[in-house]
């Protein structure tokens, strides 16, 4: 049954990172990724102290009491000093200012008179100093959805984080070749109204970044956070949603986490449990699976770990496939432990029904109660028992303020809990920038079309809605507009059919990797149809032979294949044979034998014109 949106209250907002294409930041290193091994390894660990009102950050905290080593890549001839924070930020990247600034002028937004740096507390060790450098660049803008406006209180520009790239032991490696790429950050206000509008507003703003230019394109280089919420729940930030079409799925599973989360308060209020009666006891209940033949059990028993349970009273029947995946994503962020067991899943893991009843004797429950089995060594386990005691207790309030990650399949999980407000700090080693009112007037000077006006002059050339549509949300807009300009004996749809749909049709037919094509692939071959040396008809052909091999030259392509336009006399003389060896002269029939013949040496409308002069003879 969907959901009504407006009766449950949902609250929605979005923050788009997107990464410009500049150079960094705050230095002049290239902003580019690597795969090659890196040079220079850095080691580091994070310490949490408090902040100037005298109070730590509970997200800071949480990944302290992780002990965690942070391990930083970095190579010596693309990234510099200022990356590994041992040397001061440099004055602030102005193409990518000046870039974020179109994008808010393009979004209506009103530019701030003065730029201050400032610094945002992070927590994760994604930045080497410990905070990430950000700016509010402009307020009060806003976007039209239909018959809905929706408002961008803030538009920002950053420095991209380090990339994640695998664990060791306790350990995160980082590499910061992603470090200080400039983003620019549009966050809405919470007026989404339902999930697939969400997406709707998601996708007019990446839109307009693709228009303004200097965007980034590719995975990873666009990042969607939602800020989720409905009555009687509370704000969840979800992270890291990279597809569009998973913005609604996302939205769609928080709501109803949320939903679930409700009801398990109030059922745990009609069955009169409060935080007190979830004690921190912990009892090893190893003895129970003397002779189990779940090989889990014994072989982490017979790896000398402790099997040690804790009693949840009220909350039987509320942890299979509701509570249960909370506390084991809580469990697996902020201990050691890889998981739980609990009672609502057994018999299961090869634990039988009679050592359920067994465990549920030795620790005198009821059907009513519930309790749950984490297997390590003592401080494992206790670790993780008192998280599991944590999370329940924060199960009688409802739904806990946190911060997670979006998955693949629409489904969210855990990250930490939901960072501090008070996380930002002016930038010492920054002066403040003034924002004269000639940059803004020269730089609005500068602004492209906005989309829609754009697509009304698209449309104007004869490109269906559709297709300009898609032309508008692709990287090839710039091109189109460029080629248009260049080829004058093209018709611009075919411009845009060769640039947006040509690719696909290359890889069904010939089964190459299109991703090789670079634009001076595309205006070569072009310009031989503009110049009337080749015909429309053999474009693919000599595309996907160009895919195959990126450094080969059209005009020998042309020639080993004797690919270019025969003469209309030429023409004439192929058709005129045909219609001497054919007794049918339907149009049909003579068009594709002689189309077949010509093998996109003629144009199709010359070949159509011939054969019906000559119908009309006879």
């Amino acid at each position: 049954m969907e959901l009504d949106y407006d009766e449950i209250g949902l609250r929605c907002g979005i923050e788009i990172h997107q990464q410009l294409d500049t150079d960094k930041l705050f230095c002049s290193c290239p902003s580019i990724l690597r795969d090659d091994e890196p040079d220079i390894v850095v080691r580091r660990r994070m310490r949490v102290v408090a902040g100037e009102i005298g109070e730590i950050d509970p997200a800071a905290l949480h990944e302290f009491l992780r002990k965690r080593e942070l391990i930083y890549e970095a190579y010596s001839d693309t990234n510099c000093l200022v990356e590994l924070d041992e040397e001061p930020p440099h004055k602030i990247n102005m193409d990518a200012l000046e870039t974020a600034i179109k994008v808010a002028l393009m979004l209506n937004a009103r530019i701030v008179d003065q730029l201050q740096i400032m610094r945002k507390t992070v927590i994760d060790g994604s930045n080497t100093s410990g905070f990430q450098r950000t700016a509010l660049i402009a307020m009060d803008g806003f976007i039209e959805i239909g018959n809905s406006r929706i408002g961008i209180p803030t538009i920002c520009i950053e420095e991209d984080s380090a990339r994640r790239i695998r664990e060791e032991g306790n350990g995160i490696v980082y590499r910061v070749d992603r470090l200080g790429i400039p983003l620019i950050e549009i966050a809405t206000s919470s007026e989404i109204k339902n999930p697939e509008q969400a997406r709707e507003v998601a996708e007019k703003i990446g839109t307009i970044l693709r228009t303004v230019g200097r965007v980034k394109r590719g995975i990873g280089t666009i990042r969607q956070d939602l800020n989720i919420s409905i009555s009687k729940g509370e704000r969840i930030e979800v992270k890291g949603v990279q597809d569009l079409r998973l913005i609604p799925k996302v939205i769609k599973f928080e709501v109803n986490r949320q939903i679930m989360l409700i009801a398990i308060r109030e059922e745990l209020r009609r069955r009169g449990i409060k935080k007190s009666d979830i004690k921190e006891e912990f009892i090893d209940i190893g003895d129970v699976f003397k002779n189990t033949k779940s090989k889990l059990v014994s072989n982490s028993l017979k790896r000398g770990l402790m099997a040690m349970s804790l009693i949840l009273r009220g909350f039987g029947g509320l942890l299979r496939d509701r509570l249960g995946p909370e506390i084991a994503q809580y469990v697996r962020a902020k201990s050691n432990a890889k998981g739980i067991i609990h009672s609502d899943e057994l018999p299961g893991y090869g634990i039988s029904d009679g050592e359920k009843k067994e465990i549920m004797r030795k620790l005198n429950l009821s059907s009513m109660d519930a309790f749950v089995i984490v297997f390590g060594d003592r401080e494992t386990c206790e670790d993780a028992l008192k998280i599991v005691v944590e999370r329940c207790r924060m199960a009688i309030d409802g739904v806990p303020k946190e911060t997670r990650r979006a998955k693949e399949d629409g489904t969210t999980e855990y990250m930490r809990p939901l960072p501090g407000s008070a996380r930002m700090y002016p930038e010492t080693d920054e002066m403040p920038i003034t924002i004269t009112k000639e940059m803004i007037d020269r730089l609005k000077r500068e602004l492209p079309m906005l989309p829609d006006e754009k697509l009304r002059i698209l449309e104007e050339m004869g490109i269906s809605k559709e297709l300009g549509n898609q032309l508008i949300r692709s990287k090839f807009i710039n091109t189109f507009e460029e080629f248009v300009n260049e080829f004058r004996n093209i018709k611009p749809t075919l411009i845009a059919t060769t640039l947006l749909l040509t690719p696909k049709e290359i890889r069904k037919r010939f089964n190459v990797n299109t991703e090789n094509l670079k634009k001076n692939h595309y205006r070569e071959v072009l310009r031989f149809v503009n110049d009337k040396i080749i015909s429309k008809e053999v474009i693919p052909d000599i595309l996907a032979e160009l895919a195959r091999n990126p450094e080969g030259d059209v005009k020998s392509i042309i020639e080993d294949r004797n690919l270019t336009l025969m003469s209309r006399d030429e023409v004439e003389k192929v058709i005129d044979r045909i219609m001497e060896e054919t007794r049918d002269m339907e149009f049909g029939v003579l068009m594709g034998r002689a189309m077949a013949e010509l093998r996109g040496r003629s144009d199709v409308e010359i070949v159509k014109e011939i054969i019906r002069e000559k119908l009309k003879e006879r």
